[in-house]
Parts: C-alpha cells; structure tokens; sequence
C-alpha cells in the first residue's frame, strides 16, 4: 500500500511539473488572455504564480519518492513536505478564488477552457489530492500552518503596490481580480488572509488525521 502510494504521488507529481512548465513555457508563444500581451505579463497573476509554486514543491518531493520505491529512503523530509503545504494551499486559493468570485463575472469559457482548465482546476486539485492523501508521512505542527500565508502576503504587498498605490492610470495594473472593487481593498486582503489560513488548517487536519491513520 505505501510503494502504491508512492508511486502514485511521483506520477502526480511528475504531472504537475510537466504541465506547469509546459502551460508556462506556452505563454510565450500564444494567450487567449486579453490581458496578457507578453509571456512575461503572465506572472502578474497569481494563478500563474501559485501553479509555479506548487510545481517547485512537487518537483523538490520527486527524488525522494524516487529513493523512497528503491528502498533507500523510508519518509519523505519534513522541509519538503511543509513546501508541499504552502504551495497546496497557495494554488488552492487560485482554485477558491476562481470559483466563488472570478468565474461568475468572467464566465467558464474564460476560466476553465484551454489552459485554464489545469491551472484554474486540475493542478490546483493534483496537489490537493497528493498532499492529504498521498505524501502523508509527517505530520504539520500548528504554528506551520502561518507558513502558507507567506505566498499570499507577498502577492498580496505586489497587488496593493501595483493596483491601489501607482494605479492603472500611472502605468500600474488594472484591477483584474476586482480586489478593490468600492475602495475595499483593506477587506478583501483581511477575508482572504483569513480564508487562506482556514484553508490551510483544514488541509492540515485531514493530512495529519492521514498521517495518523497509516501510522
């Protein structure tokens, strides 16, 4: 049951590596996305980011599930594990986003076709599924659970840097993601701080409640 997991860990996230960096590398040469006039545009969006992020997590987690089917390795470290979790959860509020506030304005053709469809759905739910289920041999304390909102944080300081203080009419960024919408700024990025860690702590307990089970 362990090698079946493991091997079925790898094969996911061997996936996500190869898709990330293909849809990545694409951006390059075609985007069905107005607001993308250069691959470099493409990193302006979280979604893109996060993807990355949690591409980089499963990339560093490979080798050791490698070395964990050849028998030269028994657990996976706890530092790759914890990468695992802030990037799970950082593409995860892609995933929540994209559901509850971005696809009623833009609409599922926008969001879930083409190469949407992975980075907005399938990706989001390949780490998800990998770290509950799959990588499940150490347990996150809970003061890790504060490490997942630093990706967010960081987006967060860009967004509000770009959107609110330069503005779109000084050569800033547009509000796609409607974040200030009204003027309320300071409450969206309070309810998505707090909606990131409530992710994370829910993520934290069934992967922990696994963690327990195959112990």
């Amino acid at each position: 049951m362990v090698n079946k997991k493991n091997l079925a860990a790898l094969i996911l996230n061997i996936l996500v590596v190869v898709s990330t960096a293909a849809i990545t590398i694409s951006y390059f040469f075609y985007s069905n996305n107005p607001l993308v006039e250069t691959g470099v545009d493409s990193f302006k969006f979280f979604t893109t980011d996060s993807n990355i992020l949690a591409a980089l997590s499963s990339l560093v987690l490979i080798p050791y599930e490698v070395q964990i089917l050849k028998g030269k390795r028994e657990s996976l470290p706890r530092g790759a594990v914890l990468f695992k979790f802030v990037g799970m959860t950082s593409v995860m509020l892609t995933f929540v986003t994209v559901i509850t506030l971005l696809l009623p304005q833009y609409g599922a053709v926008f969001l879930l076709l083409g190469t949407s469809f992975y980075m907005h759905l399938a990706g989001p739910i390949a780490a998800l599924v990998t770290f509950l289920f799959l990588e499940t041999d150490v347990k996150i304390r809970l003061p890790e659970a504060f490490l997942a909102l630093i990706p967010s944080v960081l987006y967060g300081s860009v967004y509000l840097v770009e959107v609110v203080i330069i503005g779109e009419k000084n050569g800033g960024w547009m509000d796609f993601y409607t974040f200030n919408r009204g003027g309320y700024w300071y409450i969206t990025m309070f309810v998505i701080l707090i909606a990131t860690y409530l992710m994370a702590l829910l993520a934290r307990f069934i992967h922990n409640s696994m963690v327990k089970s195959k112990n």
